[in-house]
């Protein structure tokens, strides 16, 4: 294999970019995480073939990420080849399949769209369901592995289809939106071990039909209210699910657990199931905030807090 720090592999499209020995913290949102032997990203399936089969000619594995939320990647980063499946909403022109009906439409979208392009879009057509995800990191492929949701809405409510590769036969299978197994933060997708053998290339929604400007409305109020409630910069999202009843945010700040600190990793003041990446956390310090907060809300209420964000990677 050649020792070059940058690799290019001619596609259909023009070519394919790989390189080596790339910081995982560049690629997440909670910037941390150490290299990756190899890194790539894949806007379209042609350039994820590519990658894949690469990868396959220099006997490699492959992890595939969406857009880098709700991951810890470990302080060793990851070995073999890292594929990211993202591409930015203007440039899906020609790769969205829309029909739209007097009552209903059917909307396929590629697996890198942002799925806040995705609430937005869908609000400005007057089709309803997916405004919720409007402010949403994250790409419709991970959403839909993870079955993302917010505001009482999510992925799986109005997925109808699933178009995926699967790596060990390698051919291209559609699952029924049922077969997933959805429910919340959870598909049989998200819990296959990694190396995942399937990678999701496409997703089919069937929308009901809403007022436009009622559908903008909220979407922006979704994104204003994520802004305003929730912060930004290097963190995850949500760290923990919510447990039956009640709330993850809660019971940590009921806690007084707010603006602990383990490391460079703080407990957001703003909500208490964000973690902040200060500057210089790692993995490591995400695990032992994880395990303090879990240890004192167990000993104060008696209830487990259970990981929503995924540990991919070596320590």
């Amino acid at each position: 294999m050649t020792t070059a720090r940058v690799i290019a592999i001619p596609t259909e499209e023009g070519v394919l970019t790989i390189r080596r020995d790339q910081p995982m913290s560049l690629h997440t949102t909670f910037r941390i995480g150490g290299p990756a032997d190899f890194l790539t990203r894949a806007g379209s399936e042609t350039e994820l073939r590519a990658a894949l089969d690469w990868a396959e000619r220099h006997a490699l594995p492959v992890t595939v990420i969406g857009g880098g939320s709700n991951l810890l990647v470990g302080d060793r980063g990851i070995r073999g080849l890292v594929i990211l499946m993202r591409a930015p909403g203007s440039s899906l022109d020609g790769r969205v399949e829309l029909v739209e009906g007097d009552e209903g439409a059917r909307l396929t979208v590629p697996a890198q769209a942002p799925i806040s392009w995705l609430g937005h879009f869908t609000a400005s057509r007057g089709w309803a369901g997916l405004e919720w995800a409007a402010g949403l990191p994250g790409v419709v492929g991970g959403a839909v592995v993870n079955n993302a949701g917010a505001h009482g809405g999510e992925m799986a409510a109005h997925l109808a289809r699933v178009e995926l590769l699967d790596l060990v036969e390698k051919r291209v299978v559609q699952w029924s939106g049922d077969r997933l197994e959805a429910r919340y933060r959870y598909t049989v997708l998200k819990f296959e071990p990694r190396p995942r053998r399937w990678i999701v290339l496409r997703a089919t929604f069937e929308l009901p039909r809403g007022q436009p400007e009622q559908l903008i409305a909220r979407a922006a109020a979704y994104a204003q209210w994520r802004r305003r409630a929730q912060p930004t910069g290097a963190c995850a999202g949500s760290v923990f699910t919510n447990p039956p009843g009640t709330f993850a945010g809660y019971l940590i700040e009921q806690a007084g657990l707010k603006g602990r600190q383990v490391g460079g990793v703080r407990v957001s003041e703003l909500h208490g199931n964000f973690f902040i990446n200060t500057g210089n956390a790692t993995a490591a310090d995400v695990r032992a905030l994880i395990t303090l907060i879990q240890e004192e809300i167990l000993r104060r209420y008696g209830i487990e807090l259970v990981p929503e964000i995924e540990e991919i990677g070596d320590d």
